[in-house]
């Protein structure tokens, strides 16, 4: 189907579902829950770097395409706890920063820290959130106000669950070709010599909207995929299809319903079809953010209300070991470093990382080897639905596995919560190429630097989410 037919398509699609929405009403004015939604312009001055791609020398932005922005959700259960969800139009929110906007939530909120869940949606056209980046305190507590706005507007409410499929976005980017070797969906490999992908995708669509008054004010979206569509050759702050998403759900919904997006396991899922090759365009951040937003308006026409007006949260921290860096792997790093030293860092590149930024990494991580982390994975229970937030990059299986045992009928699982620690591959994809210890070997996501806890370490994270489902259901 060519590219025009396709947006045909679904914008017939989307007027249907107007239609279909139109004629939606709600016929119970309260669950026992307490929920406010709020969002926050943070956009910060041009001129400060992009976070998400390897830029060679310079990755200063240099403009705004569309603003960026931090989406809160607070649900206060009749049980008197209140819990909060911030995502942020952002790649990644590391565990310092997490820890500063959670402080500052609860000494404005009376929010208990420890029931503060802070998304990113990984856009690689958001600004640094690391604390000694430049104006990065001001902007991430800026972000942190749609916290406070959302608890100032709690009213009493009904919340739904919907669910729909979407399989037309996303792919595994780990391609299994005919020789043996694994290469990525943005290296342009020839479709004949690819055999298949190497791991899944999950192409569920969960929407948890809210209803007061007899009428629904906004909506979560999960749904997991890189949001890449702009990459480093975008230069503007944006919030890729996300934002897209917002916009085409607000035409249907009206400017003052509040979509938010929570990013699923995305890992090793990505939108780039390596049949069509790498559209780097607004033109694609929008197809996709608009046929997310037909497949959330079509889980929302057909929701169910969440039951029973509890709230609960749950933390679990998870010994994790550093990645071993091996002699063989030192000594090339310190090898390709010497070259660096005479002919200096390449120029910038489309995706993924150079092998003198491995080298770089080798070094320090090396140093570190035998360090043991304290990962922290976190559930919030509201009724019969959980929110489940995993950090870093953990491979979509992960959160098929986490929905598949939980003892809850409405689970929703995000990554990049809490914390960035990078990618979390299934054991599996360690030993999906022929070996070796060069970066690329066995894929992307598995090379030491792109992944940093020992092999075994997204299985241990998973446990403990479902563990913790367990507890609390």
């Amino acid at each position: 189907m060519k590219y025009a037919d396709r947006l045909l398509l679904f914008a017939a699609v989307m007027a249907f579902i107007t239609i279909q929405s139109c004629n939606m009403k709600s016929s119970k004015s309260d669950s026992g829950f307490m929920v406010g939604m709020a969002e926050m312009n943070y956009t910060p001055e041009v001129g400060l770097n992009l976070v998400g791609n390897y830029r060679g020398d310079d990755y200063a932005s240099r403009g705004i395409h569309d603003s960026l922005y931090a989406r809160a959700l607070v649900v206060k259960g009749e049980n008197g706890m209140k819990a909060a969800i911030l995502t942020i139009d952002i790649c990644i929110i590391n565990k310092e920063t997490t820890n500063y906007m959670r402080d500052y939530i609860e000494s404005e909120t009376g929010i208990e820290k420890g029931n503060i869940m802070i998304l990113a949606t990984h856009t690689h056209s958001g600004p640094e959130s690391g604390l000694s980046a430049p104006r990065a305190k001001e902007y991430m507590l800026k972000a942190a106000d749609a916290v406070i706005l959302a608890n100032e507007r709690l009213a009493p409410s009904v919340v739904y669950v919907g669910r729909s499929t979407e399989d037309r976005i996303s792919h595994n980017r780990r391609l299994k070709c005919k020789d043996g070797t694994t290469h990525m969906t943005w290296e342009g490999v020839d479709p004949d010599f690819v055999e298949c992908s190497w791991g899944s995708k999950d192409p569920e669509v969960i929407t948890f909207t809210v209803n007061q008054e007899g009428k629904d004010i906004g909506s979560v979206v999960n749904f997991g995929c890189h949001v890449t569509t702009l990459t480093g050759s975008n230069w503007l702050y944006s919030a890729d299809f996300p934002g897209y998403m917002v916009e085409s759900i607000r035409k249907v919904k009206g400017e003052d319903y509040l979509p938010m997006f929570f990013n699923g396991p995305c890992g090793n899922v990505t939108q780039i079809d390596n049949e069509i090759g790498f559209l780097d365009t607004y033109q694609e951040a929008q197809r996709i953010g608009y046929l997310l937003g037909v497949s959330a308006l079509e889980a929302i026409k057909d929701q169910s209300p969440v039951e029973g007006g509890v709230v609960l949260v749950s933390q679990e921290f998870v010994p994790l070991k550093r990645i071993t860096i091996t002699d063989e792997q030192l000594a090339w790093a310190e090898e390709v470093m010497e070259r660096v030293a005479r002919e200096g860092m390449p120029p910038l590149q489309q995706d993924g990382i150079p092998d003198e930024m491995y080298a770089e990494n080798w070094i320090k991580m090396h140093e570190i080897q035998d360090q043991v982390d304290s990962i922290e994975v976190q559930v919030i229970r509201v009724g019969d639905l959980a929110f489940v937030g995993l950090t870093g990059e953990p491979f979509n299986e992960f959160g098929i596995e986490i929905k598949a045992k939980s003892p809850c009928p409405n689970t929703i699982v995000m990554g990049l919560a809490n914390d960035y620690t990078s990618y979390f591959p299934t054991e599996e994809s360690f030993t999906q190429g022929p070996g070796g210890f060069t970066p690329m070997i066995t894929g992307y996501e598995t090379t030491p630097g792109t992944t940093i806890y020992e092999i075994g370490s997204g299985e241990a994270i998973a446990a403990a989410a479902v563990r913790q489902l367990e507890e609390l259901f």
